[in-house]
């Protein structure tokens, strides 16, 4: 068993934005967006994660958006993976990639999170949850992984309408 710590930022939202989302509204979903066609859309597929990037881009950070993965063997996102292994050591990099094909290899999943946040004086992972939503051991390991290989913390944002103010909090997290 293993545990990890993470900070959770509680976001709060309006119903209507969501709602618009939902709809397909053209003034909230980006262009791209509303091209996806694929399963989950009309429960908010996306949303969480959309909110993430404009929240942390309001903020001053870049925002890596679904579009690396350090995780696959073979991947189609090599321009932003890339920029992220530059900010480790080769070492630490080999050693992670270590650890996922030895978790693999005991039928242990790892999973990439939403995003990957930086700006010139920090970087981070972020998984974007909303609702009933729940990270998943398969995120977990990553963020454990990436902390205890790579130096790279990892942080939950949390998408709530039931909440009026932003808030932090420290989650601790166990896991197979």
């Amino acid at each position: 068993m293993a545990s990890i710590t993470i900070e959770k930022i509680i976001v709060p939202y309006e119903n209507e934005i969501l709602c618009n989302w939902k709809q397909r509204e053209s003034k909230v979903v980006p262009k791209f967006m509303l091209e996806f066609n694929g399963p989950g859309v009309s429960n908010g597929y996306g949303f969480g994660e959309w909110m993430a990037e404009r929240f942390f881009r309001e903020n001053g950070y870049l925002v890596f958006a679904n579009n690396f993965d350090l995780v696959s063997k073979k991947s189609k996102y090599h321009r932003f993976t890339k920029m992220i292994e530059t900010l480790v050591t080769p070492m630490r990099l080999q050693s992670f990639k270590e650890a996922i094909q030895g978790l693999d290899s005991r039928g242990y999943s790892v999973e990439n999170p939403d995003l990957f946040i930086l700006n010139l004086d920090t970087c981070f992972f972020v998984e974007a949850k909303k609702g009933k939503d729940k990270l998943r051991e398969p995120q977990m390991r990553f963020f454990y992984l990436a902390k205890e290989f790579l130096g790279i913390e990892s942080k939950l944002i949390y998408f709530s309408n039931e909440s009026t103010n932003i808030h932090k909090e420290e989650i601790l997290y166990n896991f197979d």
